[in-house]
């Protein structure tokens, strides 16, 4: 049977994440070509650790996850979501994360950001989403760039791996850049709305 995605680009379809998911998402955490420059995988994981993992997250009331699939194939290709949504500064984090390599730097990640923008100012109201990003990660700075991400800062020697300290780069996302930079015609029909 053929899920229906909740949001769907050109390139990518999102969908819930489901309990059988689990098994996929662990080989993603546990291959260190997907993980090398994020916090993510520092341990291994099994696929009972990520089921309680994953599962956990989706039921809190402050994260909403999606898997990413392949448009065209239907393939899942990784994961991305808003989490820790706060409801008074109506603020959330970013986070994707392709965990299928043939499928990096042909824009599921640009488009995965477009469609959680979409979603976190058109359909939860958020102000402000904002996303960290470890500084050598050179392609996912240009995709979050290209999605309307603005550098807000840099953090030193945020995050440990491979033996060495990696910078972090804060980027955000006001509402108000978000739709002024939409096409003329859909900002009318925002605000007739």
């Amino acid at each position: 049977m053929k899920r229906r995605a909740f949001l769907s680009g050109r390139l990518i379809s999102l969908r819930p994440v489901e309990r059988n998911d689990a098994p996929l998402i662990a080989r993603w955490i546990n291959d260190p070509l997907v993980t090398f420059t994020m916090f993510t995988g520092q341990r291994p994981v099994n696929r009972e650790q990520v089921e309680n993992l994953i599962m956990s997250q989706v039921v809190a009331f402050e994260n909403v996850i999606f898997i990413m699939t392949d448009k065209k194939s239907g393939q899942p290709i990784g994961l991305t979501g808003l989490y820790d949504i706060h409801p008074t500064a109506r603020k959330a984090e970013f986070r994707v994360m392709i965990g299928e390599e043939m499928f990096w730097g042909k824009g599921r990640g640009t488009e995965a950001a477009h469609l959680m923008l979409f979603y976190g100012f058109d359909r939860l109201n958020l102000h402000r989403i904002w996303l960290g990003v470890t500084a050598e990660n050179v392609a996912g700075v240009r995709a979050y760039e290209k999605a309307g991400f603005k550098r807000e800062g840099v953090l030193k020697e945020d995050l440990y791996r491979n033996s060495r300290y990696y910078d972090s780069i804060r980027m955000a996302v006001l509402r108000q850049e978000y739709y002024a930079k939409l096409p003329l015609k859909r900002r009318r029909n925002e605000k007739a709305l």
